[in-house]
Order: structure tokens, then sequence, then C-alpha cells
């Protein structure tokens, strides 16, 4: 779970600092580095600030202020997306590095759990061994029986279990029967294919 969180975090930061990435195109200070944007700075607050020049009209006086208020503010924007920016980066770098940490630190555990789950549950190997002698109990055939030999067997008792019996009796029933001709159909699966998934090679199950 915290491995997900870190690996969400991690992609939602790294969207957001390629959008602001991308924002850079929209402002015309985006090309200046961070001495620039000073230098600038310190210009835009001295129009704002000097005293009004002799032979400068009001209006003159009035839409340079302006215009440097404008700029500062862009400026301003600007640092401010590049603070961002980078902030939303080192978050971003930090999420993934706890997400391999976290799925590093999970890793060991779990083989300690497959341990102790292998010591109270036994050998997988035998398990499924075992499973496959229920199998051909239920299906009654012997484990070393061929396969037209199980899907005989299978198809014998499929017809012992046949569907049209469903019409008209009890849902409880209905699902007992069901359930019959699907733990049928899995024991055909482990005796032919040795898994009770059914992957591996040989005939198709009966329907």
């Amino acid at each position: 779970m915290r491995r997900l969180v870190f690996a969400a975090l991690a992609v939602v930061t790294a969207g957001g600092a390629i959008w602001l990435r991308e924002q850079s195109s929209r402002t015309s200070f985006s090309s200046y580095s961070d001495s620039q944007l000073d230098t600038l700075e310190t210009g835009y607050r001295t129009v704002t600030r000097a005293p009004p020049a002799p032979g400068i009209t009001v209006r003159s006086r009035r839409d340079a202020t302006l215009d440097a208020e404008l700029s500062l503010e862009q400026l301003q924007t600007e640092r401010y997306r590049r603070i961002a920016l980078r902030s939303l980066a080192m978050v971003s770098l930090l999420a993934a590095v706890g997400a391999l940490l976290a799925g590093r630190r999970r890793s060991r555990p779990d083989r300690g759990e497959e341990a102790r789950l292998r010591k109270a549950m036994g050998d997988p190997a035998a398990l499924l061994e075992g499973e496959r002698a229920k199998a051909a109990r239920l299906l009654g055939v012997t484990l070393e029986a061929p396969p037209a030999v199980v899907d005989a067997a299978l198809a014998a008792q499929l017809a012992a279990h046949d569907l049209g019996r469903l019409d008209g009796i009890a849902p409880e029933v209905r699902r007992l029967l069901l359930d019959q001709r699907e733990s049928l159909k899995r024991a055909r699966e482990l005796l032919v294919r040795g898994t009770a998934r059914g992957t591996g090679a040989g005939a198709p199950s009966q329907q």
C-alpha cells in the first residue's frame, strides 16, 4: 500500500512539473537566468520608485510606472513557477525513491511469510500431489490414467450430473449440482494438465 502511495505521488508531482515546464512558453522571462531576473527586478523597482524626471509629463510617468509594475508582476510569476517546478521535481524524485525502497523493504517480509506458510502448510509439490489424488478419486481413475481415460471418466460423471435435471428443482439443489460439475471439471484439469487453472497442454475440458 505504501509503495502505491509513493508511486501515485511521484506520477502526480511529475505531471505537475511537466505542466509547469510547458507554461514557460507563455512568459517572456522564461529565457532569463535567476541573476538576470534579479537585475531586471532592480531596474523595474527603480522605475516605480524614482521621482519624476524634468521634462517628463505626468502621463508618460504614469505609463512607465504601470509598465514597470506589470513587468514586475510577470517576473514574480516566473519566479514562483520556477520554485514550484523545482519543488515538484524534487518531491517526484523523492517519491520515486520511496516507492523503490518500500518495494525492497516489503520483499524481505514477503520471503519470511512465504517460509512460514511453507512450514505451516507443507511443500507445495506435496500439496499438489495430494490434490491430484483427490481428483483421481473423484473421477474414479488412477493417477497414471492417460488423458483419454480421464476425459471419458469426466464425460460419464457429467452425464450423471446432467444439466437437464436443473429444471424445476430447488435453488439449493441446483447450486449443488452446478458445484459438483465444476469440481469434476477442475479434477480433470488437475489430472490432465497438472494444475487447477488448466494451463499447459491437454485436451479441452468437457462442457
